[in-house]
C-alpha cells in the first residue's frame, strides 16, 4: 500500500521538573487517504517495523539540533512512539515521548534550542509547564507566545509562517 499522509496539525507538550528533567510529548496528526498506517495496525510486525523507523528518524532529527540547558549541551532521546486514530482510519496521529535532563540552579536558568529555519508546513502549538513556584522571565520563538500565570507558556505557529530555528526560555527557579 502507498504511503501517502499529510501532516495536518501538530501539538508539543513539554512538562519541566524542578530537577530539570524534561519529559515532552509531541502528537503529530495526519490525513491518510489511503489507510496506509491503518493497514499496519493488522499486523504486529509490520506496525512494530513502523514504529522503529518513525522513532530513529525523529532521534535523527532531534541529534541535528542543539539543545542547550544552562550553558550545557544536553541530548533529547526518543523514548517511545505510538499510532492511534481520531476516530476513523483515515484520521492517525503519532505521539513521540522523548526525555532530556539538564543541572538546575538555585534562581535564574535557561533553555535553548537551535536547530534548521523552516517555514511550517502546518500549524502546531507547544505547551510548557515549568515546575510549581518557578516564574518565567523570558520566551524567545517564532510564532505568538503567551504566559499563563508564572509558570505555563504557550506558543502557536501558524502554517507557511517562517520558523527562525532558535527558541530560548528564561525561567526562575528558587
Amino acid at each position: 500500500m502507498e504511503k501517502v499522509v499529510e501532516p495536518v496539525h501538530a501539538y508539543g507538550f513539554f512538562s519541566v521538573s524542578r530537577d530539570l528533567e524534561f519529559n515532552q510529548i509531541v502528537v503529530f496528526e495526519y490525513i491518510d487517504v489511503n489507510r496506509y498506517y491503518a493497514s499496519l495496525s493488522e499486523s504486529v510486525e509490520k506496525l512494530d517495523a513502523e514504529l522503529s523507523g518513525l522513532a530513529a528518524n525523529m532521534q535523527r532529527f532531534l541529534d541535528q539540533e542543539e539543545v542547550v540547558i544552562n550553558g550545557e549541551r544536553v541530548r533529547p532521546r526518543v523514548v517511545g512512539v505510538n499510532l492511534g486514530f481520531r476516530g476513523e482510519p483515515e484520521e492517525p496521529y503519532l505521539i513521540f515521548f522523548i526525555y532530556f535532563r539538564g543541572k538546575p540552579r538555585r534562581g535564574i536558568n535557561y533553555y535553548e534550542n537551535l536547530y534548521e529555519a523552516e517555514i511550517s508546513e502546518y500549524p502546531y502549538e507547544v505547551y510548557w509547564v515549568f515546575p510549581p513556584n518557578s516564574r518565567v522571565e523570558e520566551v524567545e520563538c517564532s510564532g505568538t507566545s503567551e504566559l499563563i500565570g508564572d509558570n505555563i507558556v504557550i506558543i502557536r505557529v501558524k502554517e507557511g509562517e517562517r520558523i527562525a530555528g532558535y527558541e530560548k526560555i528564561v525561567f526562575r527557579l528558587e
